[in-house]
């Protein structure tokens, strides 16, 4: 008998480790799938930030998805692979069977970062594949505990059944928790919020937490969903759509600008713009130069009260504005730099396109009627691939609430090729914005020109810098 009591205590303490080994081991691999998924995301970030991968050709494109997709679901399974190496409880799956099942969300990744470029709400959609995938995923690596079968269930008297009848009048039953779909309904309609004020990346949030709940409460549920929504061979089927889908996300990036996918639109007048945003921007002045050159005043046989007589040379002197939206400026406290944009490299601070914009005040007004074409000589030392067009804006700082007279968009020729040698030197080039006879019966004293930059590298401003405007008069 005495022998008895520490065969008793070693038996206990076996059990015990027995009992804690599988939430250990669940814990790895909940760690284990978040930090994959962190190196997936990065490596989606990285492989969608190359604009030379893209093509106007379609197999290309496919060729381009297909690398993206396979890069970032291989950096994840990379991740894995080496985080199972290092934790010390061992997941129950291997290393191959976690990243196979977790990849079936990872491969979603790319298309949801080149349509968060775009600034595109589509984006939600593919973060919900993403987490759909993740969801279903951990649900194959982490099954739920096995309800017991209907046989087993022990008698029911009369006391236990008049327990259970108020779940008959439409109480919620006890796999499905009122808590539960509370904070899934709350989540979904924060989403929706976040949304509809233009904030897509803080509507992601809301939308995986609720989007997993209710996946992994659903999978729990039904034990077929996570084994019907992966299939057999994961993530196979899930590939092939994310590379179909991405390859349909690259096009805007690479066809789009020159084949009527994105048609721009002409920015708001500037005196109607709002200043207010977190992004201050960036105000960029031409550099001083060695002696003070004084701009030409226009002589009375070229110019008088308004009226050209004769082409008439203006050198630019004026800032470049590079803001984001919602802001249609820069802010108050806007970064003010003395440099040409063909010396600097301005950036947005995250994947929302960069606005640019050059303004010429011309100090007395000029007449609609008399001005028949402006010129605009320019140097592009932009050696990205991607078309650049500019759009000129006449507005009359005298007439407060006018709307400026538009010009049709004109692209720059030296941004056109499909190709540009990196070594390629600055370009001297001069765009012609002809006047229509119906825009007359007015005057304008400010010349403002918008930079309409290419989607694949519109988070970068134009390396493009104005040299003069040329007015001709109208004949």
């Amino acid at each position: 008998m005495p022998s008895l009591q520490p065969t008793s205590t070693s038996a206990l303490s076996t059990l015990s480790f027995g009992a804690s080994r599988p939430h250990a081991a669940a814990r790895s691999t909940w760690i284990i799938a978040a930090a994959g998924l962190l190196f997936a995301v990065a490596a989606a970030n990285l492989v969608c930030l190359s604009p030379r991968w893209y093509s106007s050709s379609f197999l290309s494109l496919l060729w381009q998805s297909s690398k993206m997709v396979v890069l970032t679901a291989g950096t994840g399974a990379a991740a894995v692979r080496i985080l199972c190496g290092l934790v010390a409880d061992k997941p129950a799956a291997g290393p191959t069977s976690i990243a196979l099942n977790l990849s079936a969300g990872w491969v979603f990744l790319p298309i949801s970062v080149l349509l968060y470029q775009r600034n595109s709400p589509w984006m939600l959609c593919g973060v919900a594949l993403v987490t759909l995938g993740m969801a279903l995923g951990l649900r194959r690596l982490l099954p739920a505990a096995a309800a017991p079968s209907p046989g087993s269930n022990p008698p029911v008297d009369s006391g236990t059944l008049t327990s259970t009848l108020p779940s008959l009048y439409g109480l919620p039953p006890g796999d499905s928790p009122l808590l539960l779909a509370s904070s899934i309904a709350i989540l979904a309609q924060a989403a929706c919020i976040f949304a509809a004020n233009g904030d897509l990346l803080l509507a992601t949030l809301p939308l995986c937490a609720g989007l997993f709940l209710f996946a992994w409460r659903w999978s729990a549920y039904d034990s077929r969903a996570a084994q019907w929504s992966t299939g057999k061979h994961p993530p196979l089927r899930q590939a092939v759509a994310a590379i179909l889908l991405t390859a349909l996300a690259i096009i805007p990036f690479s066809v789009g600008h020159a084949h009527g996918f994105s048609i721009p639109k002409p920015p708001p007048p500037p005196e109607q713009a709002d200043a207010s945003s977190g992004y201050y921007g960036v105000i960029l002045y031409p550099p001083p130069k060695k002696k003070e050159i004084v701009a030409p005043t226009p002589h009375d046989d070229s110019f008088h009260a308004g009226v050209l007589t004769k082409p008439l040379n203006i050198p630019f002197d004026g800032p470049y504005w590079y803001f984001k939206a919602p802001n249609r400026r820069p802010g108050e406290k806007a970064h003010i730099a003395h440099a040409l944009p063909t010396d600097v490299n301005v950036r947005s601070t995250n994947y929302q396109p960069l606005s640019m914009e050059a303004h010429q005040n011309l100090g007395v007004p000029i007449s609609l009627d008399s001005c028949g074409e402006i010129d605009v000589a320019l140097t592009n030392a932009d050696t990205r691939p991607g078309p650049i067009a500019l759009i000129l804006l006449l507005t009359d700082t005298t007439a407060p609430g006018k709307p400026p007279q538009v010009l049709s968009e004109v692209p720059i020729a030296s941004s056109q090729p499909d190709q540009i040698p990196l070594d390629r030197p600055p370009v001297k080039e001069t765009l012609h914005f002809p006047i229509p006879p119906s825009r007359t019966g007015g005057s304008f004293n400010q010349i403002t020109i918008a930079f309409m930059l290419s989607p694949r590298h519109a988070r970068a401003g134009a390396k493009v810098s104005i040299d003069s405007f040329t007015l001709l008069p109208r004949r």
